[in-house]
Order: C-alpha cells, then structure tokens, then sequence
C-alpha cells in the first residue's frame, strides 16, 4: 500500500514464505510484510547468532535475559566468545528489534 509519499508502507500477499521461527507474528495473522517485519527476522537472527540455538521458540526460551538485558551472559554461546558488552548490546537490539512488539 502506497502512502501519502508514494512510498511502500507495506506488502500484503496471500503466500507465505518464510523460514519457522524468523517470521513475524504479523506476516503469520494479516499476511502484511513491511519494515517492521524484516527487523523482527534481523531480531531473531541476531539472537540465533548470540545463543547459537535454532530460531523457533527462541523469544519464549530467552525470556528471562530480554527481560534483564544485563543477564544475556547466561544466554550467549559459551564457545561463541561474545564478551559481557557484546552479548548486553545484542540484547538490547533484539529487544528493540523483536522482543517489545512482541509483548504489545
């Protein structure tokens, strides 16, 4: 759909395609992908990078350190090497990215 701009400010479609677990909820209820929805899937990837664990159910699994960001040691990779700051700033970007439009 075309905004005041003539920007795109969203695609509906009736297919989904997309990999369990990357997809946003939204794409999943209305089928409308937009620049949200790509930062959701970046979200998840950078929590995939973080955690080394697969994507599906990865939010519900991390809860306690989304919702502490200067507990996401307990949930960074051992053999990754993230130091503390990293694995904090990381959080902190899923968060922003998937975790809170995932609560609303």
């Amino acid at each position: 759909t075309a905004g005041v701009s003539g920007q795109v400010s969203h695609l509906s479609t009736q297919r989904l395609f997309g990999k369990p677990g990357y997809m946003d909820p939204i794409i999943m209820q209305d089928g409308q992908a937009s620049q949200l929805t790509d930062g959701y899937a970046l979200g998840i990837t950078l929590l995939v990078a973080l955690t080394g664990r697969g994507a599906l159910g990865l939010l519900n699994e991390c809860y306690d350190a989304l919702e502490e960001p200067d507990s996401a040691e307990a949930i960074a990779a051992a053999d990754a090497g993230w130091s503390v700051a990293q694995a904090e700033e990381l959080v902190r970007l899923v968060v922003g990215l998937a975790y809170e439009r995932k609560r609303k």
